[in-house]
């Protein structure tokens, strides 16, 4: 995995957010498909979270006819994914099905929080 460019980019914070990935935007491939702004943080861990596929409607993807990764809250559980640093310009292009937490995350290398 790349090393932490967050650093980088203390400057911008304005300019960009700090986004939880798990699944299928864990892939710097696919995560730069819709957000070509994409930049490697961190490998971080979300305290009282749960992982699962599909969500409480039960949908599945009409692409590949499979569970969607969803997150939900679970007190002792936790979700290890990856933190992106990402320009605002492309929140809109977040799938509509990514879970948006306002959470401290807890990074692999160092601390940051959201």
């Amino acid at each position: 995995m790349a090393s932490s460019d967050c650093e980088d980019h203390a400057g911008q914070e304005g300019e960009t957010f700090l986004y939880f990935a798990y699944g299928s935007n864990l892939l710097t491939e696919r995560i730069h498909l819709r957000n070509p702004s994409a930049v490697f943080c961190c490998v971080a861990r979300l305290q009282d979270f749960k992982l699962d596929f599909g969500n409480f409607q039960g949908k599945m993807s009409e692409r590949w006819h499979g569970g969607i990764a969803t997150i939900f809250q679970s007190p002792g559980d936790e979700v290890w994914g990856v933190v992106w640093r990402m320009n605002k310009s492309n929140i809109s292009s977040l799938d509509e099905l990514s879970a948006w937490v306002r959470k401290k995350m807890v990074c692999r290398r160092n601390i940051k929080r959201n």
